[in-house]
């Protein structure tokens, strides 16, 4: 179908204009207020104090272990006169406190022919009575070196240093010292008894670890008419250096 088509006029409503006055009078903004000084400034906040350092406790160390004492050495003897030398022009070999190579030192020396003088402890003796026996049916010269060993000095006490020397070894009535330590208390239960007492004059300090150049220098460089030389049953170095201080000793007339 088809819209009619439009008629009439339309009239406008009349139109109003409201003026706008020209000029318009702004109020300014104060400006915003200025802060204090006082409110500016940061308040410092104080500084935490370092907690006070606890003071360190006295610690109290445990005393130090004492170091074992060291074994005394063995200290010349004075007292050679004492020692039973068959021939006081020469020199005297003695061996001392009993040992492994007492067999072997005994073989060199009938080797050579010579009779030197053996210290063995009373216990050494009892544990190695075959090897007592050899040195007696072989000529050679014991004597008493007590019967386990110790210095003999008055702080052992007198029941025990009468112990040490009736429980020794002792076929002849001669004596040595262990260390060569004693005082005048122990000499003079020891003389008491019809000893006479052994010390030396060269000692190879083969107890020391002496190599057996060193003991065959020490022995050939010191030797004199009549001196006692000091070695022990239980180094090896003894057993080969003493060949060599015999042949020594003896081209210069001194065993």
């Amino acid at each position: 179908s088809t819209v009619p088509e439009a008629t009439g006029t339309v009239t406008a409503p009349p139109l109003t204009i409201t003026r706008v006055p020209e000029t318009l009078s702004v109020s300014s903004v104060p400006p915003p207020p200025k802060p204090s000084p006082t409110a500016t400034k940061a308040t410092p906040r104080p500084s935490p104090k370092p907690s006070p350092k606890p003071s360190p406790k006295p610690t109290t160390k445990a005393p130090a272990p004492k170091p074992a004492p060291a074994p005394p050495a063995p200290v010349t003897g004075t007292a050679v006169s004492g020692c039973g030398n068959p021939n006081p022009g020469k020199v005297l070999l003695t061996f001392d406190d009993g040992g492994p190579k007492a067999g072997a030192i005994l073989s060199i020396l009938d080797r050579y022919g010579i009779k030197a003088r053996w210290f063995p402890t009373g216990q050494w003796a009892n544990a190695n009575g075959a090897m007592i026996q050899r040195l007696l049916a072989s000529g050679q010269m014991l004597g008493n070196h007590t019967y386990s060993h110790p210095q003999m000095y008055a702080s052992l006490g007198t029941a025990e240093l009468n112990r040490q020397v009736d429980l020794g070894y002792h076929p002849t009535k001669v004596f040595r010292f262990p260390y060569g330590a004693s005082d005048a208390t122990s000499r003079a239960i020891v003389k008491s008894k019809g000893y006479s007492i052994c010390g030396w004059n060269i000692d190879t300090l083969d107890w020391k670890g002496n190599s057996a150049n060193a003991i065959y220098n020490l022995v050939t460089s010191q030797a004199r008419p009549g001196y006692v030389v000091l070695m022990h049953m239980s180094f090896q170095a003894d057993v080969d250096a003493l060949p060599r201080i015999i042949d020594n000793l003896r081209s210069r007339g001194l065993i």
